[in-house]
């Protein structure tokens, strides 16, 4: 079936509801034909060229990413530049792009409640309240893991050997918390709460040592991989609101991998 842009979108705000994003957040539309209709939606954890074209291709008329385009004004469009180059073709093919970034990581079945139901967490609740009164980030307690067991449950389910261990080896784990994305910044938060293990992304040298420092096991599962799963539980939501077909792009086109 056909549906309107404006009433796939609707249903996104419903459930990662636009005033969950953060002060610095653009979370919401980025081009947007409210009237367009569209048989399929393309999701994508990054908007690049290649999502662009994907979309083309596919006959695709929105885009739903989890990062947006624009993080500050643009002051001008001009082809031949990158930016200005997507921005067109968009434009010329009528492709609406919607972009649910803080938004999604808040909302409930968002991105850390995907990483604890895929790991199989147990007892979770809010990490760390927003400036508006939200929780970023889960502590999840009382479970079975062991840090084997659980670095096996993480390549596994993520899909990826991509995983790097820093901070203390736990010898009790009672307590993980967990961010997906870039979560550093919730370190005094994790450390208030008493966490054993932090899973995040993006992790730098000083963030492994002020780990190391307060007793707590780091493990970095990379931006990326910490955000893919989401997208699935995207797909699953839209597939059973909507007669529609669901495409994800799941290749990460920052990466290169010489074999």
């Amino acid at each position: 079936m056909e549906y309107k842009i404006k009433d796939l979108i609707s249903y996104i705000e419903a459930w990662a509801k636009p005033e969950y994003q953060e002060a610095w957040d653009n979370s919401g539309p980025q081009v947007l034909f409210k009237e367009e209709k569209t048989k399929k939606v393309l999701l994508a954890l990054d908007f690049t060229d290649k999502v662009v074209e994907e979309a083309i291709e596919e006959k695709a008329k929105l885009i739903i990413s989890h990062h947006p385009m624009f993080f500050e004004g643009i002051k001008s469009i001009e082809e031949g530049t990158y930016i200005g180059n997507n921005i067109i073709k968009l434009i010329e093919n009528r492709i609406s792009l919607y972009s649910a970034h803080t938004s999604l990581d808040i909302a409930e079945e968002g991105v850390n409640h995907t990483l604890c139901e895929i790991l199989g967490l147990k007892d979770y609740r809010g990490l760390s309240k927003t400036d508006k009164g939200y929780y970023l980030g889960l502590i999840s307690e009382n479970n079975d893991y062991n840090l084997e067991t659980l670095y096996k449950s993480l390549k596994d389910k993520l899909e990826t050997s991509k995983i790097k261990i820093y901070g203390v080896l736990p010898k009790k784990i009672e307590r993980i918390a967990i961010c997906g994305g870039s979560g550093f910044s919730l370190i005094d938060d994790v450390i208030e709460n008493k966490a054993d293990i932090f899973i995040t992304g993006d992790v730098k040298h000083h963030d492994s040592q002020k780990a190391y420092e307060n007793g707590i096991c780091l493990i970095d599962i990379s931006h990326y991989y910490g955000e893919r799963p989401v997208l699935n539980k995207i797909k699953k939501n839209l597939k059973n609101n909507f007669d529609i077909e669901v495409l994800e792009y799941l290749k990460n086109d920052f990466e290169i991998e010489i074999h």
